[in-house]
């Protein structure tokens, strides 16, 4: 009977040996991948911040590029008069900047205008703001008055 109980613990501590080296694997594997968890989500950051870098610099770039075409812009818009391509007396023409670049009074020179012009300057690819357009569908429908606003002294003070 020694001998059956000797085999009995023998296959008891052989079973809780098996089972120590199991668990013992199994927990080395889920540091195994906690580690790899841990490494995946380093290089994610890492690749995160590299893209949030790129893209940031390439939005500046973009940024720079925009301010040199408004910048350009500007300065044709106050040049435009000198350039050849404007078909208008320079001395005519009367910038105001916003909502359009000039109104052109052709004639005034000479005391006698013969129409009035409003002119938008662009450059590069830009098109009409939509108040531009509105502008320019206001002209083209003739919806343009001249008003003259008189000031009473006596009922300013």
């Amino acid at each position: 009977m020694s001998i059956l109980i000797y085999a009995l613990i023998s296959i008891i501590l052989i079973e809780l040996i098996v089972i120590l080296y199991l668990y013992i694997s199994n927990w080395r594997k889920s540091v195994k991948i906690d580690s790899i968890k841990s490494n995946i989500e380093n290089l994610a950051n890492e690749k995160a911040k590299v893209i949030a870098m790129e893209s940031i610099e390439k939005a500046r770039k973009e940024a720079v590029q925009q301010s040199k075409a408004v910048i350009t812009g500007k300065v044709y818009e106050q040049f435009a008069p000198y350039l050849p391509n404007f078909k208008h007396n320079p001395k005519e023409a009367r910038f105001i900047g916003s909502p359009i670049d000039y109104i052109v009074f052709d004639g005034i020179e000479n005391n006698d205008v013969k129409a009035i012009y409003f002119v938008e300057i662009k450059s590069g690819k830009s098109n009409l703001t939509n108040r531009e357009e509105s502008i320019k569908k206001a002209v083209e429908k003739k919806a343009v008055y001249f008003e003259t606003i008189y000031i009473d002294d006596k009922n300013n003070s």
